[in-house]
Order: structure tokens, then sequence, then C-alpha cells
């Protein structure tokens, strides 16, 4: 396929012939190649009676000089803001404003940039086809015109299926979103949607090009969320899923975009094997580094002196989340004293206990099932009544029995779920219960995080799929873990949710938050 630039070729020397042209007739040519009216000179006032006009002799000497090139063009000013590269901006205003009378300059321009040249050949002739017919449909015949035809012959004969066809007509501005919304889980599917809205009405404040939202209702069955995603990949050409809340309904979407190389947001599965269907999948996903680094800071938080014991399950992954924490408490400055190994299902765990108080730490963190916390609960009253505890999800009261409850009153869990920092928090609240009447869900705040990831990357100036895979890659967590889950970082102050028990129950804890 010729490149863009030897396409452009003859046209520039069209381009150039019709300015020459307009220059000798007495009105100069604009950029486009429109012909503008010539100003008037000074001596166009009317003569005085009985006087004769003077030839101009700096006229009559440039008679015949080469005109002055033309003024750059100037883009119409915009209020909102535009992508920083060229070729995005120039998508956004073809997609905008594709009536405008620049945009068959626009349509040329962005066919010749060097992004679009480095795209793949099947993006590439889509994009500068679509380019080109924008730019033809714009209005009248323009300067323009015989370039963006000879584009439009070059590529018109290439062979190309519909989605990337469909795709180069949309860009990225239009998100399939596949979450129940009637059902069992309509409420969770409804909240997350909310806050999703929130994150996209920010972005088509203050920028373009504007995003909007397809949804579809998986009813929360799986067979019905895979044919409404192949419908929004291969009739709307969309090229960005957000789907599903549940993880066994998730997989269909997941194995539908990758068939179509389209992109895939998960924002709150939990099964840790959808990465591997594809390199376009990405998860809102807190795994072990968050976690460990959020109780460490808590820890140093605390005090400047404070130490801490680890009472670890053998499983594979305990093992691995105790790993973190150490590492995590290293790099706060708090001190691990010991670690006490045990197997799942022991009954007896006074002597671990013991031998961690021995050492006397300002703290103690369990790591493992809820069977095992709550045994270690239990056997805290007699062994250990007066230990500061911090676990994690598995420390959660709801399931334990009441002498493993008390044995933990006081203790502080960290979650798998976001919470927005002090200002990002009220103005999300506030924006979301302006329009909702109500306050947000966890679901809404992952909706709100997965919008902000969506339009971060839109405004960095991805306007096709592998430009917002490569886009989101650079949102991914720094740990080994985190990478090869893609699980993609709040693009604003967030931290795991942390709770404490109170009475047997697991309530927000009041301190000020502290951010990982």
């Amino acid at each position: 396929m010729p490149r863009a630039d030897l396409v452009l070729r003859p046209a520039a020397r069209l381009g150039a012939l019709l300015l020459a042209l307009a220059c000798s007739a007495g009105a100069p040519a604009d950029s486009a190649g429109a012909k503008v009216a010539a100003p008037k000179a000074a001596s166009a006032k009317p003569k005085e009676k009985g006087t004769t006009a003077k030839p101009d002799a700096k006229a009559a000497t440039a008679k015949g000089a080469p005109s002055a090139p033309a003024a750059p063009r100037v883009d119409p000013p915009d209020a909102r803001k535009y992508p920083p590269n060229r070729a995005a901006e120039l998508k956004t205003r073809l997609l905008e404003r594709p009536k405008d009378p620049a945009a068959a300059a626009w349509a040329v321009e962005y066919a010749g940039t060097p992004e679009v040249a480095r795209l793949d050949p099947v993006t590439r002739t889509a994009e500068q086809g679509w380019a080109a017919r924008t730019g033809l449909a714009s209005g009248p015949a323009t300067a323009e015109r015989p370039a963006l035809q000879a584009i439009l012959n070059t590529v018109g004969s290439c062979p190309l299926d519909s989605v990337p066809v469909k795709r180069a007509e949309e860009g990225l501005t239009r998100i399939g979103v596949v979450v129940p919304l009637s059902g069992k889980y309509e409420r969770f599917g409804r909240t997350f949607v909310n806050g999703l809205r929130v994150a996209i009405d920010e972005h088509n404040r203050d920028w373009a090009p504007r995003l909007s939202l397809i949804l579809h209702d998986s009813e929360g069955d799986p067979l019905v969320g895979a044919r409404k995603a192949r419908w929004l990949l291969k009739d709307h050409g969309v090229s960005l899923l957000v789907g599903e809340i549940l993880s066994a309904n998730t997989a269909p979407l997941a194995a539908a975009t990758q068939v179509t190389d389209a992109v895939l947001i998960s924002p709150s599965a939990t099964n840790e094997r959808l990465s591997i269907l594809g390199d376009g999948i990405f998860q809102l996903h807190i795994g072990t580094e968050p976690l460990a680094q959020a109780l460490a800071r808590q820890l140093a938080a605390e005090s400047p002196r404070s130490s801490v014991a680890l009472l670890v399950s053998r499983a594979r992954d305990d093992s691995l989340l105790a790993a973190a924490v150490a590492k995590a408490c290293d790099f706060a400055a708090v001190r691990v004293v010991g670690t006490e190994r045990v197997r799942n299902g022991e009954a007896d765990l006074s002597k671990e206990l013991q031998k961690l108080r021995d050492k006397k730490p300002t703290a103690l963190v369990m790591i493992g099932s809820p069977q095992l916390v709550g045994l270690a609960g239990a056997q805290l009253r007699s062994v250990w009544p007066d230990a500061h505890v911090l676990g994690f999800q598995s420390m959660d009261p709801e399931p334990l029995n009441e002498e493993s409850r008390q044995g933990l009153e006081g203790a502080i869990l960290f979650l798998s779920e976001y919470s927005l920092d002090d200002t990002p928090r009220a103005a999300f609240e506030t924006a979301y219960k302006r329009v909702n009447k109500e306050p947000p869900t966890r679901m809404s705040v992952r909706g709100y995080l997965t919008g902000l990831a969506i339009a971060r990357a839109v405004e960095s100036g991805a306007f096709t799929t592998s430009q917002l895979k490569e886009a989101l890659r650079g949102q991914v967590y720094d740990g080994e873990e985190e990478r090869s889950l893609r699980a993609l970082k709040p693009m604003v102050p967030a931290f795991p949710e942390r709770l404490t028990i109170r009475g047997g129950k697991a309530v927000p804890l009041a301190e000020t938050p502290v951010d990982p």
C-alpha cells in the first residue's frame, strides 16, 4: 500500500498551481486553497477633481515577484481541551465538526500524520478512507478535493471487514457497557453505571471528543451478556467494552473482545485467569501490593516505632500476601519481629500466638482463611487479650462466631474495595447525589474509577484500539502480580477501604484515611 506522503505529492503540486492562479487573479489564497478578497489599496480613495493618479512605484517594482507564503491555518477556538498530539486533535475535530469549512483541510492533514502512518495496515487504511470520505462530504468543492479523492482512490480498493470501518467512523467515542440492569443484581449494575456517568460527564464538560455510553442489560446471564457484547462489537463497531459485574459473566465478554481485537475493562471480576485470554483485558483489581502498603502505612502512622508480628497460613496465596506485607513494612520503617506459619485446619494456635507475643510487637497481623482467623481470634482472649490486630478480607466478622468476634474487637481490616481520598471523595459524592438523589455505593466508586481510566486514556491522545491498550498499560500498577493481571491504578487519590470491628460488626474507620 502506498505511503500517505507519496499519495499526497500530486495533490500538493495541484495546490501550488491553484495558489499561483489565485495570486495571478489578484486574490491571495488561504492555506485551504480558498480565494479570499484582496485588501484594498490605500490609493483606492475617490480622486480629487482635476488630479491624475500616479502609478505606485513600489507596486510596479513588485509586479511579477513571487507572492508571500500563505499564513498557517489557525483552527477555530474551542472552550474545551483537545488531546495533545495533532492526529488525535484532528480526529476529534472531524468527529465533532464534520461540516466545518476547515474539515477538508483537517482530513488531508490527518491522513498524512505520522501517527496514522504508524498504524497497522488494516487500521491505517480504514482511518485514511474515513478521513477522505469525511473531507469530501464536508461541503462544496475545495482545493483539497483532488488530494482527498486521490486518497480514496488508493485505499478504496482495499478489501476491509466492516468492523475496522465502523471503528474508524466512531473512534473511541462510544463505550459499550454490559452489566445487569434488571433482576437479582440490578442495583449493582445500576449504581455502577451511575458512577461511570459521573466520570464521563466530567470529561465531556472539559474535553473533546465527547464520550457516550451504549448500555445493554446482561440480565445477570452470561449467555445474554455474550450475545449483547457481540452486537456492540460487530454492529456498533465499539472498540471498548466495560463489564461484567460477576466473574462468571465476564469471561464470555473477555473472549468476545479478544476475537475482535477490542478492549475490555472488568470493573469487579475476581477471576485472575481472565488476563490470559488476551492482552486487551484490564481489571480494576486491588492486588497484594496495594493492600500490604495500606497496612504498613497504617502502622507507620500509628507510631514511629511500630513493630509487627505475622501469623500466616501456609497456603500459597497467604504466603505471597505475607511476603508483600513484610516488604511494605520494611519500606515504611516498620520492623517485623517474627513470623509463625500454621496449617489451615489446625485447631490449637495458642503456642504460635504465645511465641509472637513474647517478641513484644506493637501489632499482630493475621493472614489466612476465615476459619483460621476465627480460631485465632477466639484464642486471643486467653493468650493475648490486649493484642492490636490487623488483617484483610478474611477477618470480616459477619461469618464468625460470637467468641471470635469478641476476641477481634477493635481489629482493623483492609478490603479489596477502593475508597476515595478526602477532596476527590467530596467532589464525587456531591456530583453523584446531585444527579441520583442518593449516596454512592462501592460499585459507584468502581464505576467512577473505570470512567476516569477511560477518560484519561482518551485525553492522552488515544484514538484507536491499539493506542487505547498502550495508554491503559501506562495506568497499570508496577507490581509483578498487578502487571500480570493488568490491574489499573486509580487516576485520583484512592486506597483500599479500611474498616474496624466494633460491637461485632465491621464499620468504617473514623480516622483520616492513610493513602498507600
